[in-house]
């Protein structure tokens, strides 16, 4: 980070509510000339939520990914990356696949492509269960699926994915992610690809997951309006360079960084998907532009 962008603190939680932490976080895929992320630094405790805000290729998804070891076909390097006070990078490979599984979930962008069309909903969500456990991991996957408003879920989980809608797609993978009762939820554009009507319902729903269940979010997004309505901390990065960070009311309601204003710009006010063309600043360029929905 250099010393022109602007970085503002966030309030101090105590240690032992530390869900993932990052200092000094680098990534660097297998054979690309530069790093795709370079110093990014955040504490992220139990009952919050951090946002990774910028345009297509800015580093926010890399940096994710990164950080919760989700991510392959690069280098990850930190001064320290721990997972409830675990070292994430010293971790053997079936010690992290646990962690995962039991401790991460994922909600992931586009609910259409994220499901095998050829299998049945409960199938994907139940696959990973021992045959023992299946019964019992059914009835509370239902559980779920009441609780994120899917109706008659009992006679949908058994459905092919071609046959429910994107927004009960993206539903059915809410209740999954909480299935194995995670402390760490990542949303990696959870709505993007959902009709405007649907967002807002989506995003509330998480939220109030949030709360209710004292997870840590991790959201990734290119909108500051949908951040705004969620996260407590912001994170802007352009070409894998945080140049923007604070809480929501610093960095969405009095950003600072000529980026962070045209992302802000490019949320509000608009009707379907175009393309913005962002200010001129020392350290990006004057071509970059930034695709936004309303």
């Amino acid at each position: 980070m250099s010393a022109t962008d602007t970085v503002r603190s966030s309030a101090t939680v105590h240690e032992d509510r530390t869900v993932l932490e990052a200092a000094d976080l680098h990534v660097k895929y297998y054979g690309a000339p530069t790093e795709a992320v370079t110093g990014v630094d955040f504490r992220l405790t139990r009952g919050s939520c951090i946002a990774f805000v910028g345009e297509t290729g800015s580093g926010k998804t890399t940096s994710v990914l990164a950080a919760t070891r989700l991510l392959e076909g690069a280098a990850i390097t930190a001064e320290r990356l721990a997972f409830g006070g675990q070292n994430l990078l010293g971790m053997p490979g079936k010690e992290l696949r646990e962690l995962r599984r039991r401790s991460i979930g994922m909600v992931f962008q586009d609910p259409t492509a994220s499901w095998n069309p050829t299998r049945a909903i409960s199938s994907q969500l139940l696959g990973t269960t021992p045959r023992k456990e299946r019964p019992e991991m059914r009835e509370k996957l239902l559980t779920l699926c009441d609780r994120v408003g899917i109706k008659n879920a009992a006679a949908k989980i058994d459905s092919h994915p071609y046959q429910l809608s994107g927004g009960q797609l993206q539903r059915f993978m809410i209740a999954g992610a909480l299935l194995h009762d995670p402390v760490l939820l990542v949303a990696d554009e959870p709505t993007s690809a959902l009709d405007t009507s649907v967002q807002a319902e989506l995003i509330d729903l998480l939220d109030e997951l949030r709360r209710e269940r004292d997870l840590g979010v991790l959201l990734v997004s290119h909108d500051l309006g949908v951040v705004a309505r969620m996260a407590g901390e912001v994170i802007v990065l352009f070409r894998g360079d945080v140049v923007e960070q604070g809480t929501v009311a610093q960095v969405v309601g009095a950003p600072e960084h000529p980026y962070t204003r045209s992302l802000l710009a490019s949320s509000l006010g608009m009707t379907g998907p175009r393309k913005t063309r962002l200010r001129t600043d020392a350290g990006w360029s004057p071509e970059a532009t930034v695709e936004a929905t309303s």
